[in-house]
């Protein structure tokens, strides 16, 4: 169950960031998971709601950069914001993925095989009217059922 929940969080942090474009949320900066606000759904990891969960977001037109960190660790990851599919890694397993722009919202789809099976993820990406707090809800299928969440981050 925690190589599930760190799946989560990993790919949700991942996939925190947008293009510059017109009507497009800009996401850079540094960012603090709000536990108190956030609905991390069923089964919640008290690993995951007792850690500081930080996110630095830098990005170009072309490409998101990011990098979570969780108490002493710390993982960078890229992703391509035109539409093309990015692989990065996690806990050793690979993770595809691609964006698209719906208006002002970020989706992200992702796969990643496991050995107990391949886990689908989608991230539903927005940033709110002042551009201090990100909203990524978040929708996980596993051979084990799904799992919804709704993570909060504040800009620092």
């Amino acid at each position: 169950m925690k190589r599930v929940a760190a799946f989560i969080l990993f790919v949700s942090l991942l996939f925190s960031g947008s293009a510059f474009a017109l009507g497009r949320p800009d996401f850079s900066g540094t960012w603090t998971l709000n536990m108190a606000k956030s609905d991390m759904g069923k089964n919640q990891s008290s690993t995951l709601s007792t850690a500081k969960v930080t996110i630095v977001i830098k990005q170009t037109p072309a490409v998101l950069a990011t990098t979570r960190i969780v108490g002493e660790r710390s993982e960078t990851a890229t992703h391509k914001l035109d539409g093309g599919e990015s692989v990065n890694m996690a806990g050793g397993k690979e993770i595809r993925s691609t964006c698209r722009w719906e208006g002002s919202t970020l989706i992200t789809k992702s796969v990643m095989s496991t050995e107990h099976g391949t886990g689908e993820s989608t991230f539903v990406q927005s940033l709110s009217a002042d551009g201090r707090v990100m909203t990524i809800d978040t929708t996980i299928k596993t051979p084990n059922g799904v799992r919804k969440m709704q993570l909060i981050y504040d800009k620092q």
